[in-house]
């Protein structure tokens, strides 16, 4: 039976002094009421313009995006041309990660988890140890991997997802995204800037980072800036990004995170990945930057058309040099050439 959620999300950012409220905090909502079931679909992705919010692809020809009310999409060209594939579920899949071509898995609201052997033909359920919002998975291997959920929970699996293990479990706070860069070493980030680190595949996790409290003078709630997603490019090296233009890294493993200076202030940052070549992306409300050089200067590619007015949400390596986005309004952003990430397209629906 298909699960039915009924879900809300919304991206608008309002600045006032030095408070950032962002609306969303990229909350992807599940209330308690249903909506009707979809019926399944296996279609050209060229009428439906549900919000994307993760992109994966484990080679440069083959990916998979997902989004609202379970959307999941996929290529076999590179991204020119989409399908949908009928992931059984109506809610909100805010994750969506290929180790392979035929290993998949997508995670969302109410503890959803889906997976997938064979290319995401067939999507089924995999039973989820808690009940809430998952926000980002990440395998390092088709067996080995883990989930970023609410309430600063951490699942793991060593079966391919059969069966999920609460890992850890923290604060009452949102963990937004989680990235490993072998079996043993990860980070994990989200609200009021909590960074999380492994060095043994989630044994431990260690706090690097992170203030939450209130003000003894308006009894306010005072914070870190949030974070949104994680890229571990290391065992020494990670970025993170997240509202207030918040684009920080450490070299040392953890032990210092640096701010890095991209020249957006107040913007939000969602999303951020680092391709074999050593480029670092960044994607946010109304802005896109590309580093190639370590973060030392950035630069705003040219988009077709402009992503001013909207947003980019989802973020991924394409093989070799180039990358793929996704975002507002069913948006998938392809980089063109073969080594110049200056220039970006959206694919035609």
């Amino acid at each position: 039976m298909r699960k039915k959620c009924y879900e809300s999300f919304s991206v608008t950012g309002v600045a006032n002094g030095l408070i950032f409220v962002i609306a969303m905090t990229v909350v992807i909502s599940a209330l308690s009421s249903c909506g009707p079931a979809r019926q399944p679909q296996q279609m050209e992705y060229q009428d439906s313009k549900e919000d994307l919010f993760s992109v994966s692809f484990p080679t440069q020809k083959n990916g998979w995006a997902c989004g609202r009310w379970g959307t999941v999409l996929h290529t076999t060209d590179g991204g020119i041309k989409w399908v949908n594939q009928d992931s059984g579920t109506d809610c909100t899949l805010s994750s969506i990660f290929f180790k392979d071509p035929i290993h998949g898995w997508a995670v969302g609201n109410s503890g959803t988890i889906i997976h997938t052997s064979d290319g995401g033909n067939t999507w089924e359920k995999q039973k989820s140890p808690i009940p809430f919002r998952h926000m980002k998975v990440f395998f390092v291997t088709p067996l080995k991997g883990w989930i970023a959920s609410e309430r600063t929970h951490i699942l793991a699996t060593v079966d391919g997802g059969r069966t999920w293990q609460l890992q850890f479990a923290d604060d009452d706070f949102i963990l937004k995204s989680i990235s490993f860069c072998d079996e043993l070493n990860g980070w994990a980030v989200g609200e009021y800037g909590y960074i999380y680190r492994t060095q043994d595949g989630g044994t431990t996790w260690e706090k690097q980072a992170g203030y939450f409290g209130f003000s003894k003078n308006s009894g306010t709630v005072v914070g870190d800036p949030f974070l949104f997603d994680v890229a571990a490019i290391d065992p020494q090296t990670a970025w993170a990004v997240g509202i207030d233009g918040q684009v920080i890294r450490t070299i040392n493993g953890g032990a210092s995170w640096v701010k890095v200076n991209a020249g957006a202030s107040m913007t939000p940052f969602f999303c951020v990945a680092a391709n074999p070549e050593g480029a670092i992306a960044i994607g946010g409300n109304g802005t896109f930057l590309i580093s190639t050089d370590k973060g030392v200067s950035w630069e705003k590619p040219v988009f077709d058309p402009p992503v001013d007015y909207g947003w980019i949400y989802g973020l991924t390596g394409r093989g070799g040099s180039q990358f793929a986005a996704v975002g507002w309004h069913g948006s998938i952003y392809l980089s063109e050439g073969d080594h110049s990430l200056n220039s970006w397209h959206r694919v035609n629906m």
